[in-house]
Parts: structure tokens; C-alpha cells; sequence
């Protein structure tokens, strides 16, 4: 008090200056070699936008036809030979040399140790040398949220994952919190594609491709005549016989762990082959019917699963509400490329038993070319790893050969990171 008045600072009532929080653009250089393809990507997050921008990618591939089939060691000697010229010439054009990224995002796993530890070991150089964060990112996650490019499923959401390497069925309920609900017992689907296309005698580097451009290349009027032939018995001109699997009198309509299997579609094949040459009729016969069964089957079980932990009750069962909410689902991997498959799964999905309406419901195909594996996956999930659980990798991890996706946090490696450290590469 100043002569029997109350004194009032000059401040008081005004606004004090309040450090503002400016978003920015910035750049993430993604890294990919978990199987036989050496990949880089650069992404640019914008403010104000749920995904990045893709700047460029580069990718080469080891060529397995002469030997059948991908080897490891060979895929680890390709990746050594090339994916460091490859990040030279790619820095140069991208002015990386200049101006480093911001953020670094690799594949840790799953996939072939050898191959993965090429790119791992790669980024944890860059990471140092640069002084900028590394994520390492699994593998299957990024097939995921790749989706996020061209759409963005609301959690919770199904993803069906069909590659070489997986088959699953997976339920997303956010980014760190992913249950397996269907996996394979024996091989991936597109490893039985690649084998049944081996034996029926296609030929190529990559097999599933080719099984389905050998299919769409047969007339319709031809692929008319052979929808109307049953393979259920050998009562059918070709004496070829493929069921559906899992659906005997003997296996549980809703069983109690549900799982894909495609180990006897390959042995199917090479029964048939010990008694029976191919003409160009029976191998089309074959191819196709092959493939679509293959497809069938995933959509089969997928369609179980949503009678199991549905909302809507049916003859079979009462749903137990587990996909309550679900209203999403991502179809992404390799063997998701396949269009015919694209179709048949928005055809004979029932997502009525989600309790949902057609227009309610919504698939979310990633781009074709983005589909097979690639670096940009990798750094859109790197990106929403380090934004939104805002943590980052140690400079010791290992690659890791199996890493089921409903273990993303419980590996080794990873460091929490401050409010700040997220600040210094998202803000300026």
C-alpha cells in the first residue's frame, strides 16, 4: 500500500508473452531389408496433417528364380552389396548430404536376421552420425499403418495381413495394442502360392504375381465353364479334388482357436502331379481354381471369426462382443495386391455380424505398390510411433526374427522420450 492506496503492478490485466509451439514441416528417412528387397524412403510430415507425404523411394530386388526360391544368405550378401550405394545415391539426389533428416526409422523385425541387420546397422550409423532419433519398427505394424496414406481407419479396427511371411487376422485397438486372432499352423499364404504356381509350372521371381496374371490372362467364358465345375470330389473331367479346409465333419463350426492353414493346398498339387501331366486346360483348371480356393478359405475363416466375437447372434453362436465398435478393416501385405482377392473379400465378407450396415463399413486397400514390401510403411509407422508414444530406439538393439505384433512393447530397446526431444523434431 503507497499513501494509504493499494498498489497495482503495471502488469496486472495484461497478457504476459506465452511461447508458442509452432509445428513444422519435417523430413524422415525410412529403411527396409527384413527379407530380399533393399528399400529407402523419405517422408515429410506436414502441420495439420494425419499422414506424410511421400518425397521419394527407391527400391531393388534380389533376383531368387534361378534357385527357387529366396536364400538367406544370398538376400544378406545382396543387401551388403547394394544398399549402401544405393543410400549414396539417394542423399545425393534428396540434398541429405546438406541437410540431414530429422528422424531416422528402420525395420527391426520380424524377417530374416541377416537381412534385417544390414539396414538396422545402417541406421544406427546415420542416427550417430547425424544426432537424430531412430525408431525401429515392426515389420508388420508398418502394413498396417501404411494404409494411413490414402485413408485412416478409426481404432478399433481389423487388419488382415497376407504375405509370404504372415497370415493373420489382427485387432487393432491402437497403435500399441494389437491382439492375433487368427493365425497360420503351418505356412503363410503367400508361400503356398508361390509353391502351388512353382509346381504347376510357372516361372518367374515373383510367383504370386505371376499365378495371378496366368489367371487373369484365361478367357471369362472360360472362367464361366470352370465356376460350374465342383472340386468338392474327383468326379469332374480333371480328376482334381480341393476342398475347403477346416470344414469337415470332424472340425468344430466355431472352434475354440481359430487358425489358417495352406500346407494341403501345396500337397494337393504335388499328389495330383505324380499321376497326372498338365495340358493347358488342366493347368488352367488348376491355377484357378487354386487360387481362388486360396482366397476362399482366409475369407472362410475371417467370416468364423466375426460369427465368434461379433454383436450379432446366429444360428451357430452368440457372438461374444469383442469387435464391438470395429467398423474398419485393413487388407495389406504382398498377396493383398492380388485384385481378384480385393474383390472376392469385399464380396463375401459378412460384416453383418458386426451389427454394422454396408455403408457403414469401409475396406482400406493400401496402394498396390505399396502392398509388396517398402521402406514408406516403415516410416509411416516410425512417425506415429515417435509422436504419439513418444519413444525411440537404443543404439544396442538386435534385429529380431520373430516379433508377434501383441508384443510391440514388451522388447527390449526402447527409450522414453522427452516432451522436448519430440518438440526439437516436430516443432521449431
Amino acid at each position: 500500500m503507497i499513501g494509504g492506496l493499494w498498489h497495482i503492478p503495471r502488469n496486472i490485466g495484461r497478457r504476459l508473452p506465452v511461447a508458442r509451439i509452432i509445428l513444422r514441416n519435417y523430413k524422415v528417412l525410412a529403411l527396409e531389408s527384413s527379407c530380399d528387397d533393399s528399400c529407402l524412403a523419405l517422408l515429410q510430415k506436414m502441420p495439420g496433417q494425419t499422414a506424410p507425404v511421400v518425397l521419394d523411394e527407391m527400391k531393388r530386388t534380389l533376383n531368387s528364380q534361378p534357385f527357387g526360391g529366396i536364400i538367406p544368405t544370398h538376400a544378406h550378401e545382396f543387401h551388403q552389396k547394394h544398399i549402401g550405394n544405393m543410400l549414396q545415391d539417394f542423399c545425393a539426389k534428396n540434398g541429405l548430404d546438406s541437410v540431414p533428416p530429422d528422424l531416422i526409422c528402420c525395420t527391426r523385425g520380424p524377417g530374416m536376421v541377416g537381412s534385417l541387420s544390414v539396414s538396422l546397422q545402417l541406421a544406427k550409423g546415420l542416427a550417430i552420425a547425424w544426432n537424430k532419433p531412430l525408431i525401429g519398427v515392426n515389420h508388420m505394424l508398418g502394413h498396417i499403418l501404411v494404409s494411413k496414406l490414402t485413408s485412416t481407419p478409426q481404432y478399433p479396427f481389423l487388419s488382415l495381413l497376407v504375405s509370404g511371411g504372415h497370415t493373420m487376422l489382427v485387432h487393432s485397438k491402437s497403435i500399441s495394442d494389437h491382439e492375433i486372432l487368427i493365425d497360420t499352423c503351418d505356412i503363410a499364404v503367400g508361400d503356398s502360392i508361390d509353391k502351388c504356381a512353382r509346381q504347376i509350372g510357372l516361372k518367374g521371381n515373383l510367383l504370386g504375381k505371376e499365378l495371378e496374371e496366368y489367371v487373369d490372362s484365361i478367357p471369362e467364358c472360360v472362367k464361366l465353364q470352370l465356376d460350374e465345375i465342383s472340386t468338392e470330389t474327383r468326379n469332374n473331367e480333371f480328376n482334381f479334388q480341393l476342398k475347403l479346409p477346416l470344414r469337415g465333419p470332424h472340425n468344430k463350426a466355431i472352434p475354440d482357436e481359430l487358425q489358417f492353414t495352406f500346407a494341403p493346398f501345396l500337397s494337393t498339387i504335388q499328389h495330383y502331379m505324380k499321376n497326372h501331366s498338365l495340358d493347358e486346360g488342366s493347368k488352367q483348371f488348376i491355377a484357378y481354381k487354386t487360387q481362388n480356393h486360396l482366397f476362399e478359405h482366409i475369407i472362410d475363416r475371417v467370416n468364423v471369426a466375426l460369427e465368434k466375437h461379433g454383436v450379432v447372434e446366429t444360428i451357430r453362436t452368440k457372438g461374444d462382443s469383442k469387435f464391438q465398435g470395429v467398423r474398419d478393416l485393413v487388407f495389406s501385405g504382398g498377396v493383398a495386391s492380388n485384385k481378384t482377392f480385393r474383390k472376392l473379400l469385399q464380396k463375401g465378407l459378412n460384416t453383418k455380424l458386426l451389427g454394422a450396415e454396408p455403408d457403414s463399413f469401409s475396406f482400406h486397400f493400401p496402394d498396390i505398390s505399396l502392398c509388396t514390401d517398402n521402406a514408406v510403411m516403415i516410416g509411416v509407422a516410425g512417425i506415429d510411433i515417435f509422436e504419439n508414444l513418444k519413444i525411440k530406439t537404443d543404439m544396442s538393439v538386435l534385429p529380431i526374427r520373430k516379433w508377434p505384433m501383441n508384443e510391440l512393447l514388451t522388447v527390449d530397446g526402447w527409450i522414453k522420450v522427452s516432451e522436448d526431444e519430440v518438440n526439437e523434431v516436430t516443432c521449431k
